[in-house]
């Protein structure tokens, strides 16, 4: 019998392949990531990916045995618990509230210092890969407010993790960043970028930051200093297809001088 239905899944932010490896751990005190991924029909080098995803939201656990790393379900019993409060034996929401975090594993962080430690997070468990970025006009004035060392060592990281990004701005987004930022972030910014592609001014209105991960989504209000962190698979599916077709409307930034 499987612990949840395809809509429970669904709603508990869980891919087909990270539920198969939670129904494999379910039945055995815990298992190495080779065993792991036979059993699971998982190819080992995808088993580790999802495991790493599970450990941080606190389905599985990791101990060392020896020189053997081994997995098993975070406490069977308080899951199952979890789960029953969630959903009703007929397979979908109780009558009770759920919370959203619960549903769509959101995590919130406030203030100037947990966004940064945020993107720090997100910077060095993404080295080496394609991030999607949407950066409206209206992020800067609130940016300049929590201009500081911070700033430029998250932007530095950017480049030291060897992170490609993929941007859609704003017109006159030069201008913008040059009346509220130091000149030096503004060269950090656009050296970033991989692809830049515009679309009309006013047309974001937002003073909201988006950055889209592999399988992560963070939305940075910069005028109020919170982030906003969505691991949920669907979520993550629907937003990187969204900015395709914002990307696709957009015209390329060529001229990055002046």
């Amino acid at each position: 019998m499987k612990i949840w239905t395809k809509e429970q899944r669904i709603a508990l932010g869980l891919s087909e392949k990270e539920s198969k490896l939670l129904e494999v751990l379910k039945n055995v005190e815990s298992l190495n990531t080779s065993e792991l991924s036979y059993q699971s029909s998982i190819p080992r080098i995808t088993t580790m990916r999802i495991l790493k995803i599970l450990k941080e939201r606190g389905f599985v656990v990791r101990k060392e045995h020896g020189k053997e790393v081994l997995w098993s379900i975070t406490n069977p019993k308080m899951l199952e618990k979890r789960f029953m409060n969630l959903f009703k034996d007929s397979g979908f929401f109780s009558t009770r509230d759920i919370n959203l975090s619960e549903v769509g594993s959101l995590a919130i962080y406030r203030g100037k210092n947990e966004m940064f430690e945020s993107n720090r997070k997100m910077l060095i468990a993404h080295a080496g890969e394609r991030v999607y970025a949407i950066e409206p006009n209206g992020i800067w004035k609130h940016f300049a407010k929590v201009q500081s060392k911070e700033v430029h060592e998250i932007n530095m990281l950017w480049g030291q993790k060897k992170i490609l990004v993929e941007m859609i701005v704003e017109e006159g987004f030069t201008e913008v960043i040059r009346k509220y930022v130091d000149t030096s972030i503004e060269e950090s910014f656009l050296a970033l970028a991989v692809d830049i592609r515009i679309v009309p001014k006013g047309f974001l209105d937002s003073s909201t930051e988006i950055l889209i991960f592999r399988d992560i989504v963070l939305f940075m209000d910069w005028a109020h200093l919170v982030a906003v962190e969505i691991k949920n698979p669907s979520t993550v599916r629907v937003l990187k297809a969204m900015y395709r077709m914002l990307q696709e409307s957009g015209r390329p930034y060529t001229h990055r001088s002046g």
